[in-house]
């Protein structure tokens, strides 16, 4: 499976959920389950570098600033489901954190641990083993520049959209990576 078979298969099940996060999750496992084993532990490589081209200081900030206080454990949820939305908003985010605000309709999904768990059953299902749950040449630490997010200027400057957002829902709480 080579990248465009990756994200191809993603935006497939995306599509045929309806947009509905939770379907596609379920969409994309029975998918995975169709391949053969080569192909799956290639699927959870090709996952592992999207999820690391998204954890940055600029994309975790956005999180912040759509969904309030984030915890540590729940960034690859995010980022997985960031991906689940397919390469063109996966690279969008990337470029644009700010984009973000795009997925806001979709929010109470950016948690959920759906994607996570699928290709783990799907990598142990096909291969008998378990994935090895990281990206060995990705980031350690997150890359990138972290803005202050108790910095009101230095946030409408890097993040205008989400900045609008937030005036709009004060429910959300404080934005902050706990």
């Amino acid at each position: 499976m080579d990248e465009n078979a990756f994200w191809a298969l993603v935006e497939e099940s995306r599509r045929e959920s309806g947009d509905n996060t939770e379907l596609a999750s379920r969409v994309l496992f029975r998918r995975l389950r169709t391949l053969d084993a080569t192909e799956v532990v290639e699927f959870v490589r090709l996952w592992e570098q999207a999820r690391s081209r998204l954890y940055s200081w600029p994309v975790t900030d956005a999180a912040c600033l759509l969904l309030g206080p984030v915890e540590e454990e729940d960034l690859c949820h995010i980022q997985d489901w960031i991906i689940s939305y397919g390469r063109a908003v996966a690279e969008r985010t990337a470029r644009d954190p700010d984009s973000l605000t795009d997925l806001a309709a979709d929010a109470g999904n950016a948690r959920a641990q759906r994607f996570d768990e699928f290709t783990t059953e799907a990598h142990i299902v096909v291969s008998g083993t378990w994935p090895p749950g990281y990206d060995p040449d990705g980031p350690e630490d997150l890359l990138g520049e972290r803005t202050d997010l108790n910095d009101w200027a230095a946030v409408l400057r890097r993040f205008p959209r989400l900045a609008a957002f937030r005036r709009d829902h004060p429910e959300l709480g404080v934005p902050e990576l706990r």
